[in-house]
């Protein structure tokens, strides 16, 4: 049997192509709060600076250890539900507790950013 090995470098080549694009990529505004969560379990201000606008960013430096604490006390996400409003996005998050939150977020150069929502 011949192998078309053009053929095998183009798929490979479309492959990390794809892979590139996607880990690049702003993600979408669930993984931005999964993200946001970890940033705030581990105390990550730098993290938690990328992935929020200024204003969110100085009400989380405020809250410190009583967010933490809070998303500690809620044992973690069982659902999400996003929607998406071009630029703008919310994200309902159901916690393992029966808490429910929602985060606004807002796309700023392409990425997913949470913000506050006046």
């Amino acid at each position: 049997m011949k192998i078309n090995f053009s053929f095998i470098g183009l798929i490979g080549l479309l492959l990390v192509t794809g892979i590139v694009i996607i880990s690049c990529g702003s993600g979408s505004p669930t993984s931005t709060v999964k993200k946001l969560h970890t940033a705030i379990e581990k105390g990550d201000s730098k993290a938690i600076g990328q992935l929020t606008t200024p204003q969110a960013e100085q009400m989380m430096a405020i809250m410190g250890e009583k967010a933490k604490g809070m998303l500690t006390s809620y044992g973690g996400i069982e659902k999400t539900e996003e929607t998406i409003n071009d630029n703008n996005a919310v994200v309902k998050v159901i916690y393992k507790n029966g808490e429910t939150s929602n985060y606004d977020l807002v796309k700023v150069d392409g990425e997913w950013k949470v913000t506050i929502n006046k």
